[in-house]
């Protein structure tokens, strides 16, 4: 018979394994060198040869000359390099591709979307109640689509030979979470827009939240240019974009401009230590945060967050769930402050034992034997 402190040491085992993958992976600085794409110019190359080459319109050669100071354009000096502005170069439609799902989604033609999916520029993606969908774009970054969230796919390009990439992602309402591919090429551009404000980044994590009365945006690691956006706005970085650093949040609202940054709310205080309790049934509180007035919480079998089990929006910071099978869970916790943004994360391992023990006999051990 094993008795639940043995069943404790198994599930403790299991809870620290996935507790690695709580590690944050390790980051490069994040560049805030020129948006340009470069090409190292080789022998023989001309300018308008490059302008062949690279250009969209390769008629506009003049405006290279122009940007690169250069006199002849027919002579240029082997290993240099010529810096071309992303919006002079050809580019040609990619596809992003959906890593895992959890729950329901549909894309464009309302069939449901399913891990290894394969999307292309102008297909939507809808998550209903309790569905979340995890995509992986052209330059390797990750976006997480939380649930109930509408989601375009209004450009994604990819620079012919080269690594460099544009995507611009319009998000009508819904969550949509973004880790940056800090080994992304220099000129990829990345770019989510809603109905109130835009987005911009580059090596960063980041939060964008948009419904019928504004936009949020917090920003994890890293910063963005943040900026409210005219109705119907065409493409193109407002020039009134407001940079917003790691650890800070900002909101845009009919106004149309964004508020100071403000600093997020620290992570609850929830146990260091893993969390037994028996099934069906999860029952947590932890104290309350000054400047919370509300908590966001997850609960999923993996510390990805890819296999959901739950989710809910807490007035008092006391979590509940129900139905919950024996095994090994992670919870996620944030504090939502009066303007809506969302705070940092806090996560505890959880161990559901057996409602009742459960009799097992050991491998190897020798049955019973009867005594005449």
């Amino acid at each position: 018979m094993w008795h639940f402190g043995l069943l404790k040491v198994v599930l403790r085992c299991t809870l620290l394994a996935a507790l690695l993958a709580f590690a944050p992976a390790s980051r490069s600085a994040s560049d805030s060198g020129s948006p340009d794409f470069e090409v190292t110019v080789k022998q023989g190359d001309t300018l308008t040869g490059l302008a062949q080459q690279w250009l969209a319109d390769p008629k506009r050669w003049a405006e290279l000359q122009r940007h690169n100071k250069i006199e002849n354009p027919d002579r240029l000096v082997p290993g240099n390099r010529l810096a071309i502005p992303a919006s002079l170069l050809r580019e040609k439609p990619a596809e992003v591709t959906v890593v895992s799902v959890s729950g329901r989604a549909r894309k464009s033609d309302i069939t449901l979307i399913a891990a290894g999916d394969r999307l292309r520029e102008g297909e939507t993606i809808n998550t209903e109640e309790n569905g979340y969908v995890t995509v992986q774009l052209v330059d390797g970054s990750t976006l997480r689509l939380q649930s109930r969230s509408n989601l375009n796919l209004e450009r994604v390009r990819r620079l012919p030979g080269s690594d460099a990439t544009e995507t611009r992602i319009q998000l009508p309402s819904g969550q949509a979470e973004v880790k940056f591919n800090p080994g992304a090429a220099k000129a990829s551009r990345f770019e989510i827009r809603t109905g109130f404000a835009s987005a911009a980044v580059r090596g960063t994590e980041f939060r964008v939240g948009a419904d019928a009365r504004g936009t949020r945006s917090e920003v994890i690691e890293g910063t963005i240019a943040f900026a409210g956006l005219p109705p119907n706005a065409g493409p193109g970085q407002p020039a009134d974009a407001v940079p917003i650093s790691e650890g800070y949040g900002s909101i845009v609202d009919e106004s149309r401009k964004p508020i100071a940054p403000v600093r997020l709310l620290d992570a609850p205080a929830l146990p260091q230590e893993p969390v037994f309790q028996q099934a069906p049934a999860l029952r947590l509180s932890f104290p309350p945060l000054e400047g919370a007035v509300s908590y966001r919480v997850w609960l999923a079998a993996d510390a990805e967050f890819q296999q959901m089990f739950g989710a809910a929006l807490l007035s008092r910071p006391e979590v509940s769930f129900s139905g919950l099978k024996a095994g090994s869970y992670v919870l996620k916790v944030r504090a939502i402050d009066k303007y809506g943004l969302e705070g940092r994360d806090a996560m505890v391992l959880v161990g559901i034992l057996p409602d009742k023990p459960v009799g097992l006999q050991r491998s190897g051990s020798p049955a019973p034997v009867k005594t005449p």
